[in-house]
């Protein structure tokens, strides 16, 4: 007799593989950051012209002030004026860079691809970072490359000073980076955003001790220099190339930038949370 289909013995399903654990936050923020900071990294690449157009800028301030101003001024206590502003010079590409990252956020966030980005499973703070990691990875290289040419200003550093110096031009991109990503989220538009980074940026670069010292301004000048954020990233570049010239102790440089950057990462982590 045929036994009834409800009474047959069946064989045991399959037992479902176990689903992975989950991975960590950390991990998962990390592959956030790698992903995004990648595709930025590309959208450079692809885009020669902003690169070529950097690297105008660059010799722009170089003919002008390195150059031009030289022959003009001659000397700075021991070191030409060439070799003197060409640090600061580096600081300016950097730093200008640096804050214009922001605007670059602010476009993605209102027309490109962090619209959907800003629902994935990610904190929140790992968009911004992204774009830090890229803009700062992106001008240390050139950095690098500026500070190749730098002989030909009268500045010839030790192995050990170049490197310190990218150091140095690597933190100070980190910093501004994440200043321009800061105003980023407390500017919403985007042309409100550009016009307030372009009234900021002149006073900031040039007011930084860049092409002049604030040993040799006003009193009260003085003191706006020293509220600069950004009078500490070329004080430290330049006493690190020239090992001289600096305004203050190398490590109160480095404290501030120290400083300045970790309240600027708790206003972003704030900030980028809404």
């Amino acid at each position: 007799m045929t036994a009834h289909p409800m009474t047959a013995t069946t064989a045991p399903a399959a037992l479902e593989p176990l689903e992975p654990l989950e991975e960590g936050r950390l991990t998962v923020a990390l592959r956030a950051i790698g992903v995004i900071a990648h595709r930025d990294l590309l959208r450079q690449v692809k885009k020669p012209g902003m690169l070529v157009s950097q690297g105008v800028q660059i010799l722009f301030f170089v003919l002008v002030y390195a150059v031009g101003f030289n022959g003009m001024i001659g000397s700075v206590g021991s070191v030409s004026f060439s070799a003197y502003v060409y640090p600061g010079i580096i600081a300016i590409q950097v730093v200008s860079i640096g804050v214009a990252s922001g605007q670059t956020y602010a476009w993605d966030r209102e027309y490109g691809v962090l619209r959907e980005l800003l629902v994935a499973p990610v904190p929140r703070i790992c968009l911004p970072l992204g774009k830090v990691a890229a803009g700062a990875g992106l001008v240390t290289v050139q950095s690098v490359v500026m500070l190749a040419f730098s002989p030909l200003t009268g500045v010839e550093p030790t192995p050990g000073r170049f490197v310190a110096a990218v150091g140095v031009y690597a933190l100070t991109a980190v910093v501004f980076s994440v200043i321009g990503l800061c105003l980023a989220t407390v500017i919403k538009r985007v042309q409100t955003l550009q016009a307030a980074v372009q009234l900021a940026m002149f006073p900031m670069l040039f007011l930084s001790g860049s092409v002049f010292s604030a040993e040799d301004a006003p009193t009260w000048l003085a003191w706006i220099m020293h509220l600069n954020p950004m009078t500490y990233a070329v004080d430290l570049a330049r006493q690190t190339l020239l090992g001289s010239g600096g305004l203050l102790p190398w490590w109160v440089d480095l404290g501030a930038l120290a400083g300045i950057l970790a309240v600027v990462l708790a206003m972003l982590r704030v900030r980028s949370a809404r």
